[in-house]
């Protein structure tokens, strides 16, 4: 019969130390190596320190000769710590502990409070696009109505999207966002615009048809890619896409501005607006911060 070995994860209160948390963390080393235990033990700890608000959101971790300042490696805690110390840790016997002191803890979209998010222009992933009737300044219009609605209610500082574009020429070819090129070039953008979160994307489709017999008649397209990266490292977050299709109004005879209200008012308006209305509340799920679906635009 082959053995197995159990693991058990002690877990210790937590204990609250004038502004600070110290918590403790255990995990053993029986069937993993030495560095890896210590790693579960500090998991361990800023869980214990960060359970106390009940809030379930992504914790990272960046070492440097044992004080953790910022996060990297992926799990998930109660609370965002946005900085902790290392105070003692080694192994005694079978486990490794860690105890930790927790400078300051954030809850839900409390942890996104004084961070910033921009981003750049939408192009057309068709550019002959452009000169089909009725709307007019769609790849500034859609970011900047995105970054509209992720700002209510919400902590984030919202930036005006900015007249820069992240990908190369496409060709009518979706890009690689998580190349080498795009994500350099994401972080110097990033850089330069001052931001935590960059948003990127591209305006797949805003073409339209004619429905049935009817020549007065069409449908209308509204589809919609976007890219979040994290401004340090220029990684990818989050790609998500929502298309819609409207019919009735969806070409006026004068040229109206995209996010105008006479843009809104329009069946076209109405369905871009729910495209938008989506992928705002993809970006901010993927920052875990949930957007209130009374407040949008």
């Amino acid at each position: 019969m082959r053995g197995f070995v159990l693991i058990v994860l002690l877990w210790w209160p937590a204990l609250v130390v004038g502004e600070a948390i110290v918590a403790e963390g255990v995990a053993s080393t029986t069937i993993q190596s030495v560095p890896e235990a210590r790693r579960e033990a500090l998991k361990d700890a800023l869980w214990s320190a960060s359970s106390q608000s009940g809030t379930t959101i992504r914790g990272e971790i960046r070492l440097s000769q044992g004080v953790v300042v910022s996060d990297d490696s992926r799990f998930r805690i109660g609370t965002h710590v946005s900085r902790y110390e290392v105070i003692s840790e080694g192994q005694e016997g079978d486990l490794y502990r860690v105890q930790v002191r927790v400078e300051e803890t954030q809850t839900g979209c409390g942890a996104l409070a004084g961070m910033r998010i921009g981003a750049v222009s939408f192009p057309l992933l068709k550019p002959h696009q452009h000169t089909l009737m009725g709307v007019t300044g769609v790849e500034m219009g859609v970011p900047n109505e995105i970054l509209h609605r992720v700002g209510v209610n919400t902590p984030l500082e919202v930036h005006r999207a900015a007249h820069r574009r992240l990908f190369p020429p496409l060709n009518g070819n979706l890009p690689n966002p998580r190349s080498d090129r795009v994500r350099e070039r994401a972080r110097g953008i990033a850089a330069e615009l001052g931001v935590d979160f960059l948003v990127a994307g591209l305006v797949l489709d805003i073409g339209y048809e004619s429905v049935g017999m009817l020549r007065n008649r069409h449908s209308r397209r509204a589809e919609v890619e976007v890219y979040l990266f994290k401004a340090e490292s220029g990684e990818l977050m989050g790609q998500r896409r929502a298309a819609r299709e409207s019919r009735g109004d969806v070409l006026v005879s004068s040229r109206v501005s995209f996010g105008s209200q006479r843009f809104y008012e329009s069946d076209y308006g109405e369905g871009f607006g729910w495209v938008m209305d989506t992928l705002s509340q993809e970006i901010l799920s993927t920052l875990n911060c949930p957007p209130r679906r009374d407040s949008q635009r």
